[in-house]
C-alpha cells in the first residue's frame, strides 16, 4: 500500500524479515549488482549518505527522495570524474559536463537542497543599516 508521500508504508516493510526483503530495501542507497569496494563506489556511497543526512537521515526519507539521492550521487561521481580529467590535462566533452552539472543542480533542487549562502554577504537589517550609517558618516 502506498502512503501519501508515494512510498510503501515503512511499518509494512519493517515488519517483514530481512531475508524476505529485497537487498535494495535493506540498504536503499545501494545499487543492484555493484561491488561497493571500488573507489568510485565508495565515493558514490559517501555522497549518497551525506545527502541523506542533509535531509534528516535515511530512515526519514520517502522512496522518491531515495531515488533522487541515488541519481544525484551517481551524477556527482560522473561530474567529479570529468573534472579530474580536466585537471589532469585530458580532453573532455564540455557539453556533457555542462549537461550533467545542470541536471545535478536540478536534482538537488528537487530534493530541497540549496546552496548555502555566504555569511559574509548576508547581513541582517540592523547590520546593513549600521554599515550604511558608518559609510555616510565617513563622507
Amino acid at each position: 500500500m502506498l502512503t501519501s508521500n508515494g512510498s510503501e508504508g515503512s511499518s509494512a516493510i519493517a515488519s517483514r524479515p530481512l531475508t524476505v526483503r529485497s537487498a535494495l530495501t535493506n540498504d536503499p542507497l545501494a545499487l543492484r549488482g555493484v561491488d561497493g569496494r571500488s573507489m568510485v563506489a565508495r565515493r558514490y556511497r559517501d555522497v549518497a549518505i551525506a545527502l541523506a543526512d542533509d535531509l534528516g537521515g535515511q530512515d526519514k526519507l520517502s522512496e522518491p527522495s531515495k531515488i533522487l539521492i541515488k541519481q544525484a550521487a551517481a551524477m556527482t561521481v560522473q561530474v567529479e570524474g570529468l573534472q579530474s580529467k580536466i585537471v589532469s590535462g585530458e580532453d573532455v566533452d564540455i557539453e556533457q559536463l555542462t549537461r550533467l552539472s545542470n541536471v545535478l543542480g536540478r536534482t538537488l533542487q528537487r530534493l530541497g537542497l540549496k546552496r548555502a549562502a555566504s555569511k559574509s554577504t548576508k547581513l541582517t537589517v540592523p547590520e546593513y543599516l549600521a554599515q550604511r550609517d558608518a559609510r555616510r558618516a565617513q563622507g
